[in-house]
């Protein structure tokens, strides 16, 4: 009644208050699922089913943003739910966390995805851990390996341009700026 209340009445605007919605719907979907076998077993997990799909906008992402009174209340009485249920060992839930992460695959169901520049593209932002998980490596580090791997390795101009050649290309690094909006704020490489 809550989330009807607050679709019908315009209250969820913000991304918290999305994200709990979705992780809402998400465990309604794996309680429908759970239920059907209990009841007719009927098991499901002969169909490639996703829990709710991701292509009508992904699922939102986790935010700090000010919430209205009426999305609070909500938010509130969500926590209080998942704690009276928070045994890890039940079959039902009241949220699921939804959580994407892109990994190599060599499998054919597999969905590709590929760093593009095109503005029509499905946008993905990476979160700072992220980020350091797909890029370990700063400056420091880089030449660290290089000194251990090349027995005759030197800071020199030519290790430098590549370095800067291979750090515009995605698949090898990434700049992050402390203030995303400025190129010309300080910045920091990772590889």
């Amino acid at each position: 009644m809550e989330i009807r209340d607050s679709a019908v009445h315009f209250y969820n605007q913000s991304p918290a208050f999305a994200l709990r919605l979705y992780e809402v719907g998400a465990a309604s979907v794996k309680n429908f699922v759970a239920v059907l076998n209990d009841w007719f077993k009927r098991d499901l997990s002969e169909f490639n089913l996703y829990l709710l799909p991701l292509s009508f906008g992904g699922a939102p992402p986790k935010s700090d943003a000010l919430v209205n009174a009426e999305e609070q209340k909500f938010l509130s009485y969500l926590a209080s739910a998942e704690s009276k249920t928070a045994d890890p060992a039940s079959r039902f839930l009241v949220t699921v966390n939804v959580e994407v992460k892109f990994v190599r695959s060599k499998s054919r169901a597999a969905i590709p995805v590929m760093i593009t520049k095109n503005p029509k593209a499905t946008a993905i932002h990476l979160t700072k851990e992220q980020i350091r998980e797909k890029y370990p490596w700063d400056y420091q580090r880089l030449t660290v390996e290089c000194r251990k791997r090349y027995s005759d390795f030197k800071l020199v101009d030519d290790y430098h341009e590549l370095r800067k050649k291979l750090l515009a290309d995605p698949r090898f690094g990434t700049i992050r700026y402390l203030d995303p909006g400025n190129p010309k704020s300080a910045k920091e490489t990772f590889l």
